[in-house]
Parts: C-alpha cells; structure tokens; sequence
C-alpha cells in the first residue's frame, strides 16, 4: 500500500458516511438534478469526484454503455437521457441496485436503464458487447487483507488494487473493437501507477482526460502527521479528481 495520505482519508469519509447521524432516507441536488439517496449506497455529494466524472463522461448518442459501480446510477441516468441506445449498471451493493432502478424511474428512463447486481462484470451475459465504459473506482487502496465492513466500503477502498485489475483484464471480451473506458480516480489520494499497469497488462493504453484540483482544509480532517506533511500555508490540502481514457492497443 503506497499512499498513506489516501487511506488515511479514505477512513476518515467511511467514518464520517457512517455517523449514526446521518439521515437513512434523503433526497440530494447534483448536476441541475434531484436525485434519491438509500442507505448503504456512497452519497455522491460527499465530495466533487462523482459530479465531475459524471459530467465529464462522453455520452454518445446511439452507443452501448456500462456504468460500473453504479451507486446512486447518476452516469446511467445521464447516458439514458442523452440517447444512449442501451444502458447498463452494474453494483456488487444490492442496495445501490435498487437505488439506480428508483432514480432511472424518477427521471424517466426506466425503460432504457437496466440495472444488475453484479460483482464488476460477472451478471453480464458473455456476448454483451458494450462501446463506452464508465467507473468511478473505488479509488483509495487498502491493505490486501482489509475485509469490507459493507457497501459504504467497497465503494471507497479497493484492498491491493485487485479490482482494478479485474475489472481490466475482465472487460475485454465486452468492449467493442472501438470501445473506451473512462475511470474517475485521484493522483492525490489513489494508485495510478498500480491503476495504469493494471491497465496495460491486459492490453489497453491510457492517458488522463480531465482533471481537476480542489483545496480541502485540513483543519476539516483529523489531526495526524500524515494531514500535517500534506497541508500548505494556507491551510489547505490539495486534492485533484483526475479522469482517464483507455482504449485497447
């Protein structure tokens, strides 16, 4: 495990998502949208990272397309009502399954959206062929031997980025000759060394798309050693939502 300023963080939002304080049935505004929260699904307002990558996904009219991990489902409404021709998304969180198919029907696309409970692509059928892939990966990476203590963290944490090698090497036979993978992580708080080696083992290339940095302040998190190195003079520590594209070689 490389990145001690991630996990740290990574602990701290599990603790804070799971405070016996937090509401267990909520509604949320994201993207110009109102969109229903179930309990044991991430709140994509936690932090920018999900509300950027959803934006900054390329949804293409006429195309086949995945949202992994589909949480709340926001990619998956988004692609439905930008004329995408099939939609799928795919969470190992029961809940977040049933929280994609209530959200798809709150914004009209139920017809469109075909949410599964999946652990990444084994609910596929092997001749699902798909154009564009999206995943906002659990990006902070955990000891090997770290069990989940439920869906909150396998949204968070990925124990030795094993699931980013699965999903790569797993997603082959399902992408299109012309079909990309768009993954929301953070070179701040993630493994992109681990995440882009992972990604050429099983043959595909990859480049960062979009990135963008916020200043979070540290007096918000934890004191710890760990914030104190990565706090600058003003206070603040840095954090980036980085976005890439990987296409097959």
């Amino acid at each position: 495990m490389d990145n001690k300023l991630g996990y740290e963080l990574g602990n701290w939002v599990v603790s804070q998502i799971q405070s016996p304080d937090r509401p267990t049935h909520a509604t949320f505004s994201l993207l110009d949208r109102e969109w229903e929260l179930l309990p044991e699904v991430f709140p994509p307002f936690t932090d920018p990272g999900p509300g950027l990558f959803a934006s900054w996904v390329p949804y293409e009219k006429g195309s086949r397309f995945l949202e992994m991990g589909c949480g709340a489902g926001l990619s998956a409404v988004l692609a439905a009502q930008q004329g995408a021709e099939r939609v799928l998304a795919l969470d190992v969180n029961p809940a977040a399954v049933e929280n994609t198919r209530r959200n798809a029907a709150r914004h009209g696309v139920s017809d469109r959206v075909t949410a599964l409970h999946s652990d990444l692509f084994d609910a596929l059928d092997p001749a699902e062929v798909l154009d564009l892939v999206f995943w906002n990966t659990p990006f902070i990476e955990a000891p090997e031997d770290r069990p989940y203590g439920g869906g909150i963290e396998r949204a968070v944490f990925d124990p030795g980025y094993e699931l980013v090698r699965r999903f790569f090497r797993d997603a082959v036979p399902h992408l299109s000759a012309e079909g990309r993978v768009y993954l929301g992580t953070s070179e701040a708080m993630g493994n992109p060394r681990k995440m882009l080696r992972a990604a050429a083992d099983a043959g595909f290339e990859g480049h960062r798309y979009r990135s963008e940095t916020v200043e979070l302040r540290a007096a918000d998190f934890p004191e710890s050693p760990v914030v104190k190195a990565h706090t600058n003079e003003r206070g603040t520590v840095e954090m980036d939502f980085t976005m890439y594209e990987f296409l097959r070689r």
